[in-house]
């Protein structure tokens, strides 16, 4: 009685069976994770949650996801989980288990067209994790939880206030599937042996139908257990029209149940059980073989201990240059104007105009003052702004605003779209194939019918195809990233591969400084030289950092307003002095340019001067461009004047100098070519973007540069033709994989429909088909990336 009691007990918070071990407040629950859930919506006051009656109209699964999420309508918990929220806007990053094959790609990042709530929703396969911006005046976090768990793809939530037990029950469940698959496999090819090995007929028939009837118990634990999941997202994907990989996995299970149920029940043959039970035991093997192969290859693709952007950090009153990830919580970072704030926290001085137009795609400045908390992505206009870091840095996240909408290109990769279109309609044309199938063996050899129509079903397999760009494009960005090239997404390689002319800007790009710094001008007081140099501090571009850096170091002043204008200048209010810093036309100011030199204007007080900084070109510079010059069309574009014109007229087809940063945005547009632009970060900011691929050059890497599509540290500009040639090679190496996934899928579903292949093999080959192309391109990329170094 007892034992029937117990197994009766249902958790109270998420309806799975659970004994008595652990309770609270009279609930029994599975595990310590749903008693900690419970116990926080209790003191949260809602355990409205727990009542049906508020559910009207509501499928019993739904229900249940709405209980395991009630606690994301806890704002506590929210803090934790958004990486970003505003008054309108949420976004949040989630791992969803679920994801498997290039169906599932293309259906999460589809999900704005299913739901008008959902912005934005983009998928990383590799991690199986997507990142969903959403309207939360629309669409809580529970909703939003609820929706992906009723596709398929339920959010595996781990938050340190929670107990781990479940999600480790999660991870080893398909340990248990692969036993208990295994177990009725090996049985059952047991119950099967005698039916094959009586040539003879001497097993009489009483034998025989007790041995099928064993194996026809031994099939339902396969189909109702080993194989659930395949069944439930099978139909997950169908209920809102995605048909994805696991639907013709399940249709070729419950060819194979049907057919050998008909057989068992009516006496009239011994059915398939024992190759049912092989396919999903070795369906399973495979799947969780996939797993630990991808884990073991698995790679950062953000890169992120290799991207060296660093940020000013206040320690002991003194500002110094830290790397993102020596950063921790409780560290106070100064951000100037036009720099992104690095990590989620709180404003202790300063007043905050942040542009959070990389996190939402929406460019209205939102005021925050001391105290007021700040999100990672934000980009501070104006004075300076002091922030206490709530959270730890990560580079990964930093890089992924890199990505957002805003920074997009207008030309999509040709490879991911020709991926994304194979993806949409591969499982309907698997169909498709096995109906024809079915329909040519029922009138040729019935006999081959359920074989040969399961095998179809089975073998055909998208996941290779899924799986070639992540691999070969993510493998070849962290070889880059070594090389001292940071891209901003994979993609960008696609770009660099069909590059067939190449733009250079020339101050930073082709020279370097050489001499230091002088000025020249009205001499200025040391109060007026302090202000000076407190506004220099918070200017974006690179040569105000140069000269600040320069300028004897003194107590730094407060900004009371500051306004930058890119490829001009800035002016500034220090304490009630006018600082006015840029070019000659900002400053109206007859220019006084000469060769090698860059002169920046200054204004204080009504005092004129500039500081005159020397430059020298790069060693091996003309040797690259030599190099180039012999494949590539190649243009200069520079700011300065034409002293230099006949030093670098041999090197070049078209120059072009006294460049303002719209005249090179201007020159991008007009001549239509797969650009490669190489270049300042901020000035060269719009002519980067607009390229095919920008490329930022950076000297002492320190800030961020969202508008290109990838940074160049300047000691690594000479490797530019290398890392050209790596990109084609890398391409060379993805068309290869596609030819072999391809060859797998045509030569298996020939073998397949021709009845030459039983569904035990194709459900051998499917997993081996992933593993071969993921291993191909992985050697291949690593050792052209050995020829690169």
């Amino acid at each position: 009685m007892e034992l029937l009691q117990a197994e009766a007990l249902k958790c109270h918070h998420c309806g799975d069976p659970c004994d008595e071990s652990i309770q609270a407040n009279e609930y029994h629950f599975c595990c310590y994770g749903c008693r900690a859930v419970y116990e926080l919506l209790d003191q949260s006051n809602l355990n409205q949650y727990y009542s049906e009656t508020s559910k009207e109209n509501k499928s019993l699964s739904e229900l249940k996801a709405e209980r395991k999420y009630a606690f994301l309508d806890n704002e506590d918990i929210q803090k934790q989980l958004l990486r970003f929220k505003s008054d309108d806007v949420s976004v949040v990053k989630w791992f969803l288990p679920g994801i498997h094959c290039s169906s599932c790609i293309y259906l999460l990042e589809h999900l704005p067209k299913l739901d008008q709530t959902i912005i934005r929703s983009e998928v990383n396969f590799v991690k199986r994790e997507v990142t969903v911006t959403f309207d939360h005046n629309e669409k809580s976090l529970k909703d939003l939880a609820v929706l992906l768990s009723q596709l398929g793809y339920a959010p595996g939530i781990s938050l340190s206030s929670l107990d781990k037990t479940k999600k480790q029950v999660a991870k080893s469940n398909i340990g248990t599937k692969v036993a208990v698959a295994g177990f009725c496999f090996g049985n059952a090819m047991l119950m099967s042996m005698p039916e094959y090995l009586d040539r003879n007929f001497l097993l009489t028939d009483d034998f025989k139908t007790v041995f099928n009837w064993i194996n026809f118990a031994l099939a339902f634990p396969v189909v109702l257990y080993a194989a659930s999941d395949y069944f439930q997202k099978a139909w997950k994907g169908i209920r809102y029209g995605n048909l994805n990989i696991d639907v013709p996995i399940a249709l070729g299970i419950l060819t194979l149940f049907g057919r050998s149920s008909y057989e068992i029940i009516s006496g009239v043959g011994m059915g398939y059980v024992d190759s049912l039970a092989g396919l999903v035991f070795f369906l399973l093997i495979g799947k969780w073989y996939q797993s630990k192969t991808y884990q073991a290859l698995s790679f950062d693709r953000d890169f992120t201990s290799y991207f060296p952007v660093s940020v000013t950090c206040l320690v002991d009153g003194k500002e110094i240059q830290r790397p993102l990830r020596e950063l921790k919580k409780g560290d106070v970072v100064v951000i100037h104007n036009d720099e992104l704030i690095p990590a989620d926290g709180v404003v202790v001085s300063g007043r905050g105009n942040i542009d959070y137009s990389f996190v939402t795609g929406e460019s209205k400045p939102e005021r925050r003052s001391e105290g007021q908390q700040v999100y990672a992505g934000g980009r501070q206009k104006g004075t300076e702004l002091s922030i206490a870091l709530s959270q730890t840095v990560n580079n990964s996240e930093l890089t992924s605003l890199w990505n957002t909408d805003s920074f997009k290109k207008k030309d999509q990769a040709d490879l991911h779209t020709w991926v994304d279109k194979i993806s949409k309609y591969f499982t309907l044309t698997i169909i498709v194939l096995a109906i024809a199938t079915g329909v040519f063996w029922w009138f040729n050899d019935a006999a081959l019918v359920w074989n040969s129509v399961t095998a179809v079903l089975i073998v055909a397999c998208p996941c290779a195809l899924a799986l070639v760009l992540p691999f070969a494009y993510g493998h070849a960005m962290r070889k880059l990233g070594r090389e001292g090239l940071y891209l901003k997404n994979a993609e960008v390689i696609e770009f660099l591969a069909k590059v067939d002319s190449i733009v250079f800007d020339k101050t930073g790009t082709l020279t370097m400084v050489q001499a230091g710094i002088t000025y020249q001008g009205d001499v200025i007081e040391s109060k007026d030289m302090q202000c000076l140099r407190s506004a220099l501090g918070n200017s974006a571009h690179p040569l105000s950092r140069l000269i600040h850096n320069e300028l004897p170091s003194v107590e730094k002043l407060p900004i009371t307003e500051f306004k930058e204008i890119t490829g001009k200048g800035f002016e500034a209010e220090v304490e009630g002095i006018d600082v006015k810093v840029g070019s000659a036309d900002f400053l109206e100011i007859k220019p006084d340019d000469s060769q090698n030199e860059s002169r920046v204007y200054v204004r204080v007080n009504d005092r004129n001067g500039c500081f005159i900084i020397k430059s020298a070109y790069r060693p091996g510079v003309f040797d690259l461009l030599k190099q180039l010059r012999d494949r590539y069309k190649l243009t200069l574009l520079s700011g300065d004047n034409t002293g230099e014109q006949k030093i670098l007229q041999p090197y070049f087809d078209d120059l072009h100098f006294g460049q303002k940063p719209l005249d090179k945005l201007t020159y991008i547009k007009d001549h239509q070519a797969n650009h490669l632009m190489v270049g300042d970060g901020l000035n060269d900011a719009g002519a980067l973007n607009e390229a095919s691929v920008g490329v930022a050059i950076a000297e002492d890497i320190h800030q961020f540069s969202p508008a290109c599509d990838a940074i160049l540290t300047s000691e690594k500009v000479t490797s530019i033709p290398k890392v050209l040639h790596f990109s084609r090679r890398v391409i060379f190496v993805v068309f290869v994989a596609f030819g072999i996934s391809f060859l797998y899928n045509i030569v298996g579903l020939s073998f397949a429909m021709s009845g030459h292949l039983t569904p035990l093999i194709s459900a051998i080959l499917m997993p081996i088909s992933s593993v071969t192309v993921v291993g191909f391109v992985t050697l291949m990329v690593a050792w052209f990336s050995n020829r690169l170094n």
